[in-house]
């Protein structure tokens, strides 16, 4: 069971680093919590999973709006 629970998180991040990117995300895009770079939410995502990946995808939909994507 605790082998599943790292290849979610270890797979999550790789997904969010991947959706960052394609996305456009880049630092300095937003003013609040959440100016962090693709590889920061990676690190993000991977570090304290728990927090980070609900977060990325909370604010997944305003990177979308400010990219145009």
């Amino acid at each position: 069971m605790g082998d599943i629970f790292w290849i979610v998180i270890i797979a999550t991040s790789i997904w969010v680093l991947v959706d960052a990117k394609t996305i456009g995300v880049k630092k300095g895009q937003i003013q609040e919590m959440g100016n962090i770079g693709p590889w920061g939410w990676f690190f993000v995502c991977l570090l304290i999973w728990i927090v980070g990946f609900p977060f990325y995808l909370a604010k997944r939909s305003e990177f979308k709006r400010i990219n145009g994507k």
